[in-house]
Formats: C-alpha cells, sequence, structure tokens
C-alpha cells in the first residue's frame, strides 16, 4: 500500500487514455498510469471502496483496491505500481480484461 504522500504525489503522474476493451461485464479501460486505472465494470457496480480485486489485462494479472466508484466506473489503485514497459504493452496492445473480487 502506498503512503498517503506517495498517494497525493501519484495523482500528478500523466495517463494513458486506453482503448475500449471487453471480456465479461468488464468493458472499457478509461485510463490507465503505472498506478492505477479507472475502468468501467457491471460486475462491481455496488463499488465497495476499499475492496482488493484481482484485474487480468490478459499479459499482465495484478491486484488493485477499489478508490472511489461512481455508477459503474472505478478507480483502481494497483497494490504494486505497474512497470513502464507493462503500461507501454497494455496501451499498444488492448486486450479484454477480466476483473474478481479478492
Amino acid at each position: 500500500m502506498l503512503s498517503q504522500e506517495v498517494a497525493v504525489d501519484n495523482r500528478r503522474v500523466q495517463r494513458m487514455q486506453a482503448g475500449a476493451a471487453s471480456s465479461g461485464r468488464v468493458q472499457r479501460i478509461f485510463d490507465i498510469s503505472r498506478y492505477g486505472c479507472q475502468i468501467e465494470s457491471g460486475d462491481l457496480a455496488d463499488g465497495a471502496n476499499g475492496q482488493f480485486v484481482e484485474i487480468d489485462f490478459g499479459s499482465v494479472v495484478t491486484r488493485a483496491i477499489i478508490r472511489w466508484s461512481d455508477r459503474a466506473r472505478l478507480g483502481l489503485e494497483f497494490a504494486r505500481p505497474l512497470g513502464s514497459r507493462e503500461v507501454d504493452t497494455l496501451l499498444a496492445e488492448p486486450a479484454p480484461i477480466r476483473l474478481r473480487r479478492l
């Protein structure tokens, strides 16, 4: 988990727009950075802030915590920051994603 100071600083990290991806009810990734992403998910529309989830991007599987929810949109903070190459790969080759509660 990131410290409060690091988490605040991460809000200044450049986020990249991601292409649409669909699998199950996860329909779209809106943006992604090394520290988290914003997705649309009918599966977790109830939001449960603070709940841990596993997100499978196909080439990358990681754990995240739900930081906020607004209807079907969720803001996820990765438990461990992704590498720059992993983010570049996800942006270059969008794939269907899966999300599950832990």
